[in-house]
Formats: C-alpha cells, structure tokens, sequence
C-alpha cells in the first residue's frame, strides 16, 4: 500500500536522528481479528501498539514511586508536629535520587522534587534536584534562579510538567523539548503529583530521560505494525518512528488528521500521544 507518510504531508524537519530499537515493551493482547477481514486486522495491531506504549510509558512513572513516597514523608512528619516542613528537610529524597540515576540499565538523566509556592515554611519556590555530570563526572545539583526579581528567573509553575499535575491530579510527560539546563538534548520530563492528605498538593517528583533512552520500549511496537508507523504528541510532533523520513522532534501535523492513516490514542493518562500507521 502507500505509506501516508510519503503522500499526504511536507514535514517541517527540526534537529533530530532516526531512531533505532532493541526490545519490545509488554501489552495486553487484543485478540485476532475476524478472518477475512485485513481493516479490522490493521486496526486491531494499531490499538495493540498504542496499549503497549501505554504500559511502557505508565511502567516508567511508576519508577517515580519511592521518590514520591520520600518527598510525601517530609510533609506527614511536618503535619504530625502543627508545621510545613523547611526546604532543607528535603534533602531527604536526595538518597533516592541517587539510586534512580544510579540503577544499572537506568533511563533518568536528572531527578528531583520541585515544591508548589507556599508548601514550605521558609521558601516559597524551591527545587531539589539532582543530574548525572558529563563524562562520568558523577551527579551534581541543579542550581536555578527562582527569585521572580531575577533576569532568569526559572518559572516553573507554569510549565507543562508541573502545571498539568497540580490542575488535573494526574501524572504528566511533556515534551520532547531540548533540554538546555541539564543535557542539551531532547528528553521528555515525567512528573508525579505529590498530594499529602494534611497539606493537599505540595508539589511535584519528576525526572527527565533522554527521548533516544526510550527508543527500545518506544520503536519495538511500532516496528512490528506493517508499512511506515510514527508515535506522535498532541501537537503533532514526532517522538519515534520507524522511517528516517521521521525524525525526532519534527513535526508532522497532517498525519494526526489524514484519512489515509491508521491511528490510535495511547491509552495513559499522563500523554496525549498517538500512533499512526502509513
């Protein structure tokens, strides 16, 4: 058949690679099509691919648990004494952000605790924050200007990772964006709400991981799809794709809307991704 890709859209190209693969995430299995019947069989495996990804994607997060457990403590030992905590009580989930960027085969360039304004005692913004320095150089602090009367003040309240968290309760990865503070390469931030019952949300823990770190729980899925296949975000730009016609970070808008294309939604909560076959 004809790829949709070659067919419906000029990409606008950005700096980016083909990407390659290796393993293939695990996903529930949505049956076979009924026989005779090779449209319900595409669909069927364009569905299948998205609910692998989906796991993929939910799996990482859940990485994030024993730092969002860490960070949710100072809060409960605060409450437990008639107080919010001070930011350096935080210091706490720096052990655990040593052995998330520590962990053989780990994904996570930089991790961290980004608090929400006022759930400190003695700060009103505050990150603790933690990445892997160049050349094995081991980690370092993340160091950010977070007085609104600073020229570069970093203002994080309003980014995608810590905004949709705190308004929508949910998990949230935004990107792929190039990350100029840490890695200078694109990456996507995954962020959990930090939600404590005597303080409500105060906050996020978020990591970010190179987007060429998740080729081989992102590229396995779609490789096994026939013809040309991309994974995409809600603006249309490319986070994998099985054709160099594709690279990361372009955008290929048309492909979201063109009739030709088979594509499914990415059934996690914390994306807006799809899956489109050529």
């Amino acid at each position: 058949m004809t790829s949709a890709f070659s067919t419906t859209l000029p990409v606008a190209r950005s700096a980016g690679a083909p990407v390659a693969g290796e393993s293939a995430a695990g996903g529930p299995d949505l049956g076979e099509p009924a026989a005779g019947d090779p449209a319900a069989g595409d669909a069927a495996a364009v569905e299948r691919c998205a609910r692998q990804i989906a796991a993929a994607v939910d799996a990482v997060l859940a990485e994030l648990d024993g730092l969002r457990a860490a960070a949710a403590g100072c809060w409960a030992r605060a409450a437990a004494e008639g107080r919010r905590p001070a930011a350096a009580e935080l210091a706490v989930v720096h052990g655990v952000v040593s052995e998330l960027l520590a962990r053989p085969g780990s994904r996570w360039f930089g991790c961290g605790t980004v608090v929400a304004p006022g759930a400190l005692a003695d700060a009103d913004l505050h990150v603790e924050w933690w990445y892997r320095g160049a050349r094995g150089a081991g980690e370092r602090r993340l160091r950010l200007a977070l007085d609104p009367a600073d020229a570069e003040f970093y203002d994080y309240r309003v980014l995608p990772w810590f905004a949709r968290p705190r308004d929508e309760g949910r998990a949230a990865v935004a990107g792929p964006q190039v990350d100029l503070l840490c890695a200078d390469r694109y990456v996507l931030c995954c962020a959990r709400p930090v939600v404590v019952p005597s303080a409500g949300f105060v906050g996020v823990v978020a990591g970010d991981v190179p987007l060429a770190a998740l080729e081989r729980l992102l590229v396995p899925p779609l490789r096994a799809l026939s013809g040309d296949a991309a994974l995409l975000d809600g603006e249309g730009r490319v986070l994998a794709a099985t054709t160099p016609a594709l690279p990361v970070g372009s955008l290929a808008r048309g492909l979201l809307a063109d009739p030709a294309a088979g594509r499914a939604g990415v059934p996690s909560a914390a994306v807006d991704w799809a899956v489109v076959r050529g």
